[in-house]
């Protein structure tokens, strides 16, 4: 059932800018199907040296989440590191030596991952320029990981040039929003959040006071979910998002999320 959106406050700055800060990876681009392909195949090579399925790949997730959050943050070095400890796990329960070549291979698999150019979302070049040719909002792009790996991944993806400001940060919190906001004259109750992640994305923007468009993918890390803290409007497709802020007749959301209270 389509809701409308709820009244703005009123009172709002007449110098406050309207902007829309968009998240990158999987929003933007498609990355997480490379590391969902990677793990695929770690796990079949996993049966194929006569350990288990099951476990597998459960302990590789947790392995690599414990990696991001001693490490601070979404650094490269996670997720192949955490395929050589996911081996040697299971080494170490079915009393086998790791093997070093063996070590040296799986590691190869999860460094693949960030060999890979990102594919860019279908439409996304084509939203981006018609907000742009609208002009009624400035443009960002916030994104977090190895700032190695983003950058690269930026530059490659031929959408940088439609931003005013890219920011390649440690983490996405309230804080990194309110910021960037404060720091380009945004104001948040006239602006957006776009992004598939209710954790980095959905939630902090909403702490921060702008309005969030959630764009689920399929291949999102479990380590991106968790509970919704307030409403938002959720879109199967980012090629509805210039009608919604544009407020063009007929372009609606398809869900306006409202969290349990």
């Amino acid at each position: 059932m389509i809701h409308r959106l709820r009244e703005r406050k009123r009172g709002v700055s007449r110098l406050a800018r309207p902007g829309i800060i968009w998240d990158f990876d999987d929003t933007l681009v498609n990355t997480a199907i490379f590391f969902e392909t990677a793990r695929e195949k770690y796990a079949r090579f996993m049966v194929r040296l006569g350990f288990p399925l099951d476990g597998v790949l459960e302990t590789l997730n947790l392995l690599d989440i414990e990696n991001v959050r001693r490490c601070g943050g979404f650094l490269k070095e996670c997720f192949p590191r955490a395929m050589v400890q996911t081996y040697v796990h299971f080494c170490g329960v079915n009393g086998v030596a790791p093997d070093p070549d063996i070590c040296g291979k799986v590691e190869e698999m999860g460094w693949w991952v960030f060999e890979q150019r990102p594919r860019p979302v279908p439409g996304a070049a084509e939203v981006l320029a018609e907000l742009r040719e609208a002009g009624r909002y400035e443009m960002f792009l916030a994104t977090k990981g190895d700032p190695s790996v983003q950058w690269r991944r930026i530059e490659e993806s031929g959408l940088r040039n439609f931003f005013k400001k890219v920011y390649v940060l440690k983490d996405k919190t309230s804080v990194e929003y309110i910021q960037i906001a404060r720091r380009h004259g945004l104001d948040p109750r006239r602006s957006w959040v776009v992004g598939n992640s209710i954790k980095s994305d959905i939630n902090p923007g909403l702490a921060a006071g702008f309005s969030c468009i959630f764009i689920p993918n399929p291949h999102t890390w479990d380590f991106e979910m968790e509970d919704p803290v307030g409403d938002f409007v959720t879109m199967e497709s980012l090629r509805g998002v210039p009608g919604l802020v544009l407020g063009k007749t007929g372009s609606g959301p398809d869900e306006i999320h409202e969290a349990a209270r």
